[in-house]
């Protein structure tokens, strides 16, 4: 019985190690790109930088909670508050 118990820890404990070792199936090796799949990994990435640079600069801070919350305290109420600590 103990030797059944210490095969199944020693097997629950190598699965995982062994899935991690074992090779991919699926990917293979690298494949090397035709001229037609460069050019459309070109064409992307400059529809991707173009997507980008349509987005604009933040110039400042932008508060996105800003026109939840209520006005800000009057400055003497502040200044009350800080210096009572």
């Amino acid at each position: 019985m103990r030797n059944i118990v210490l095969a199944l820890a020693i097997i629950a404990v190598a699965t995982p190690a062994y899935a991690q070792l074992s090779p991919n199936l699926a990917g293979g090796g690298t494949k090397l790109k035709t001229d037609v799949e460069v050019r459309q990994e070109q064409e992307r990435e400059a529809g991707y930088k173009s997507g980008l640079s349509k987005i604009p600069d933040a110039k400042g801070k932008a508060d996105p909670w800003g026109g939840v919350r209520s006005a800000a305290p009057a400055s003497g109420q502040n200044q009350s508050r800080s210096n009572a600590k």
